[in-house]
């Protein structure tokens, strides 16, 4: 009942808090998107993230290094997909849009994902076609559970990373807490 609750609220709050821009969909992108799950099977797992980076945990303002999305989804038939946007301080070019291909759940609060850059910019670095790694925790929902957390994004050349993202543990990574945002992991 909880659930259902959770889903009719939130359904009002696309409904009622978003654009009243009309957007515009078409079959074949909803027939592509069915295509892909009905041939992979159902999603098993999901890993989300969005909202500013962890400045405040360097006692810097939230939102210093920009902003951090993550969306990921692991099917029934093991295959991985989904992207991550990691956006950089200093240059506005600056950051990384990744294409995830790898997904390890740790627990039932985390997840370690990988895949390649495919677009990317670091000062003069061209970082497309490295692989790229980071994880997450979702610690709560509740203003009194702990921050949830993301880690720095592990860069293949910059960063000792293979592309097997299931080689690790959350040990690897060092995770900081984010205070502006939320990380939900299933």
């Amino acid at each position: 009942m909880k659930k259902l609750a959770f889903l009719f609220t939130l359904s009002l709050l696309f409904i009622f808090g978003c654009s009243t821009e009309e957007v515009m969909t078409t079959d074949s992108s909803n027939q592509n998107l069915n295509e892909e799950v009905s041939s992979r099977g159902p999603i098993l797992h999901q890993a989300h993230l969005g909202g500013n980076d962890f400045c405040e945990a360097f006692g810097l303002p939230a939102g210093c290094d920009e902003n951090f999305s993550l969306s990921a989804r692991m099917y029934a038939d093991g295959s991985v997909s989904g992207q991550w946007q990691d956006s950089f301080a200093g240059d506005e070019d600056d950051g990384i849009h990744v294409a995830i291909d790898c997904m390890v759940i740790v627990g039932d609060n985390a997840a370690i994902v990988g895949g390649y850059i495919t677009e990317g910019m670091f000062g003069e670095f061209d970082l497309s076609g490295l692989y790229a790694m980071t994880a997450v925790s979702d610690n709560g929902t509740s203003h009194n559970d702990p921050a949830d957390q993301l880690s720095f994004s592990y860069i293949e050349g910059f960063d000792f990373i293979d592309t097997d993202c299931s080689l690790y543990s959350m040990d690897f990574f060092q995770l900081l807490d984010i205070t502006k945002g939320q990380v939900k992991v299933w």
